[in-house]
């Protein structure tokens, strides 16, 4: 009879309500955890997509090459045709954003090209800087020769 008596007494005074402030505490950890997964999953995603345009946008631009120099068997690039390649090609994708910023680079051997883009944020936006993550890529290519 002790033991019942004793297990159905409350605890002390400053016992009571801990469960409840942990479990509030715990849950808005979890809603935190949340919010940083959301946005650095926009981070990842945006960083994936703007490196397929860019990879893609760089090897239709090094696909312009002088078609004199292939006679004469060199393999040279015409960087003015290029580079205007390469920013229709981007422009052309249908995951092109206005706020994205292209920047292609091109010399008779290569091409290289950089996109940019500022990710929003939700929850992180009061730690990160105002208007979200800038998220840069750059590819490189280059005309090769198929034998």
């Amino acid at each position: 009879m002790r033991r019942v008596a004793k297990a159905g007494r409350p605890g002390p005074a400053g016992d009571r309500g801990a469960v409840v402030l942990w479990s509030l505490g715990l849950l808005l950890m979890l809603l935190f955890a949340g919010g940083l997964a959301l946005d650095l999953w926009r981070v990842l995603s945006r960083h994936g997509t703007l490196a397929g345009i860019a990879y893609k946008s760089a090897v239709a631009g090094a696909a312009q090459v002088v078609e004199s120099d292939l006679y004469q068997n060199r393999v040279v690039l015409d960087p003015d045709l290029a580079e205007e390649a390469a920013r229709r090609f981007a422009e052309d994708q249908p995951d092109w954003d206005d706020s994205m910023n292209l920047s292609p680079e091109a010399s008779e051997s290569e091409i290289v090209v950089e996109l940019t883009q500022t990710v929003p944020l939700t929850l992180m936006r009061m730690f990160a800087p105002a208007g979200g993550i800038p998220v840069t890529v750059t590819a490189r290519a280059s005309p090769a020769e198929f034998e």
